[in-house]
């Protein structure tokens, strides 16, 4: 263990300096529809994610500790992927980026292996890859969605790898995905520090949404080696803030030019509350999310602690609005992780 600790923090100081270097030498006065091809920061932090997970995959001595087998396409076709979708962002037509990014999703979910099933005995297999896709398709979409205030879209990937991390330290996930999160950790660490308020470089929402699917698929490896609902914990902000903009956008048909003007941390900041506590509020919820999903692999039950975290998401997201009566929320946690550990007390005694 500790020669994998220093392994990966050796990547994670890599990929931090390479992309402070490059990072600031981009301009930094110029908005992102303002934005030239060249200057977006999408290509450099994905071009070191990719160089960075690649080199830590054929660098790292071979372990023994995975449940799936590994390839090198395993962590360069959802970069792949990422560029294509990218593009398909350039054209800025909303079908056709929605469109590229399931096709990829779908994809990606068709090559997991057979044994592989996210929601068995629930889903059939066809069902099960379908829904995968879907999964991979929020998570790309809303990690675009987090891009509205600075920093806070890096601080859900930042969450996703830190608790990938967390869970290689305690025996839970192979170390060769520890090592590889340190690598990406440490690239958007470096981006993190431009991109907090105020910001000196911003990302196209483009390049966030990439970024997302390449999340998700990295997600994906976890869920392979059982740890899915600690992933799920992870993004449980991310889900929460998509499902609310969808809500807005196609129950309400509130028809806004930017779809992250209908996340809740947006309309907190619009409502008055400056954007620094904005962001600080964001990360306090982050961090609770990252505590949960490491204490998830205590647990015995797959979906209780992850239903409490969305319905603690929501309700401290209220609370961040000033919303002084969010109980029905902790009423409706309680009632569902009560109908779940019923269930699963019915289904042992059987």
């Amino acid at each position: 263990m500790n020669d994998i600790l220093m392994i990966g923090i050796g990547a994670m100081l890599i990929c931090f300096t390479v992309a402070t270097f490059f990072l600031s030498r981009l301009q930094t006065d110029v908005f992102p529809e303002e934005y030239e091809f060249a200057l977006d920061p999408f290509w450099y932090i994905a071009g070191i994610m990719f160089v960075g997970g690649l080199g830590a995959y054929f660098l790292c001595p071979p372990f023994s500790d995975m449940v799936k087998t590994y390839s090198w396409a395993d962590f360069t076709l959802p970069f792949v992927f990422a560029f294509i979708i990218y593009g398909a962002y350039l054209l800025d037509v909303e079908w056709v980026t929605s469109l590229v990014t399931f096709a990829a999703a779908l994809a990606i979910s068709f090559m997991q292996p057979d044994d592989f099933s996210l929601f068995a005995p629930h889903l059939t297999p066809l069902q099960d890859k379908l829904a995968v896709a879907v999964i991979i398709f929020i998570i790309s979409k809303g990690l675009g969605l987090l891009n509205g205030l600075g920093g806070i879209a890096s601080m859900q990937f930042l969450t996703v790898m830190a608790v990938v991390i967390a869970l290689v330290y305690f025996n839970a996930l192979p170390n060769l995905l520890g090592v590889i999160a340190a690598a990406y950790f440490g690239t958007m660490l470096a981006f993190i520090f431009f991109s907090r308020p105020p910001e000196k470089i911003v990302m196209s929402n483009g390049g966030f949404s990439s970024l997302g699917f390449v999340m998700g698929c990295f997600m994906l490896n976890g869920a392979n080696e059982y740890a899915e609902s600690s992933m799920f914990i992870a993004v449980a902000f991310l889900v929460v803030e998509t499902v609310r903009a969808a809500y807005e956008r196609f129950i309400l048909r509130q028809n806004i030019d930017m779809a992250f003007m209908n996340t809740a941390y947006y309309k907190i900041s619009d409502n008055g509350l400056y954007e620094q506590g904005v962001v600080r509020g964001v990360f306090k919820i982050l961090f609770i999310n990252a505590v949960l999903a490491t204490m998830q692999i205590a647990a015995s039950e797959r979906y209780a602690v992850p239903v409490f975290a969305a319905a603690l998401d929501v309700w401290l997201l209220s609370i961040l609005s000033g919303d002084t009566k969010p109980q029905e929320f902790l009423s409706l946690t309680k009632t569902v992780t009560k109908l779940l550990f019923k269930k699963k007390n019915k289904t042992d005694k059987k």
